[in-house]
């Protein structure tokens, strides 16, 4: 027989059946604080030039996509500078970060390669190789070596010389340059002679043989009234930007949600570069328009100069992978 459930077995069950909403409620809740914790995405000013229009696309993007069950932070200032912003990747305070891939030199030097000043004779092949499967994975490996995840890369701006009087390749021994940082390319300017002086290039450092590295969002400022340069063409290097991922944090998070990061980067990516190309046109028609002058570096100086970088990073890096090495220093003739 039966027994019937008594008055006081209904409030129980009342009582348990109210509680069990409210505690997967709060787990639910307590789980997406932490995934809204874990996706934090850093950057440094010097990398907020034209990528940080591109990271926030990718920030709604992802949101949009995921439909609230993650939330993407933008933190482009969140680091002092690039080694900053790096290290925060590599420590887990960040899940994602953007960096120069000039910084990564100490940990992947064969990839940093990619940015070094004349060491590529075609600037497209140098793009190129990051789509290339027969290099591009191996470049990759180098990072996921040091618990990072290369997600894509963005084309921060091409750098080009300039002076105050028509730059050129032969007689630098001596001469100042005001550069963008990166291990290699220190040694690379070195080789040529130059004394790369610290610091973010300003207008006035051309002054008498001083020599400066324009980047392409540095343009738009001189066309605007700075003093009157004498600008190289062509670009002799492009700052190359990676986005990457902390390998174990990055794992950690769902299937569905690394596999929409890494496409929704690739798109992202694929959108800057293209946006890149666009201003640097805009931005060098701009300085001819106002009478700014172009020059163009001799084909035999570019060579030599080509052949002197690439003995010094060869030198330079006798502790990397030498079949990536060769690789690499093979595509940029």
């Amino acid at each position: 027989m039966t027994k019937e459930p008594t008055p006081s077995t209904f409030r129980r069950r009342t009582v348990l059946g109210s509680l069990v909403p409210g505690s997967l409620g709060l787990a639910l809740a307590v789980q997406q604080a932490r995934a809204a914790d874990a996706v934090r995405i850093v950057g440094s000013a010097d990398t907020q030039h034209g990528s940080l229009e591109a990271m926030e696309r990718l920030r709604r993007g992802l949101e949009e996509t995921t439909r609230g069950r993650f939330a993407f932070t933008i933190d482009s200032q969140g680091a002092a500078d690039d080694k900053a912003a790096l290290e925060q990747v590599r420590s887990g305070q960040a899940t994602l970060g953007w960096v120069r891939v000039a910084e990564v030199a100490e940990l992947a030097p064969e990839l940093a390669l990619l940015t070094v000043p004349f060491l590529f004779m075609d600037q497209q092949k140098m793009m190129g190789l990051l789509e290339r499967t027969s290099i591009a994975p191996l470049l990759n490996d180098q990072l996921r070596k040091q618990g990072l995840e290369p997600l894509t890369y963005l084309d921060g701006g091409a750098l080009r010389l300039a002076g105050a009087t028509a730059p050129s390749l032969s007689g630098l021994q001596g001469r100042q340059i005001a550069a963008r940082p990166g291990r290699l390319r220190m040694v690379a300017f070195e080789a040529l002679g130059l004394t790369p002086l610290a610091g973010t290039p300003q207008p006035q450092q051309a002054a008498g043989e001083g020599l400066l590295e324009l980047r392409t969002d540095d343009l738009a400022g001189i066309a605007a009234g700075g003093p009157g340069l004498v600008i190289a063409e062509p670009p002799h290097a492009h700052d190359l930007l990676v986005v990457l991922a902390h390998r174990d944090r990055f794992g950690e998070l769902p299937l569905d949600i690394r596999e929409t990061i890494r496409t929704k980067t690739g798109e992202v990516a694929a959108w800057q570069r293209g946006a890149a190309a666009q201003s640097e046109a805009v931005a060098l028609q701009s300085l001819r328009q106002r009478g700014m002058q172009m020059t163009t570096l001799p084909e035999s100086e570019r060579r030599d100069a080509h052949d002197r970088v690439k003995a010094a990073v060869a030198g330079a890096l006798r502790n990397a992978d030498q079949n990536i090495l060769s690789t690499v220093l093979a595509y940029a003739d």
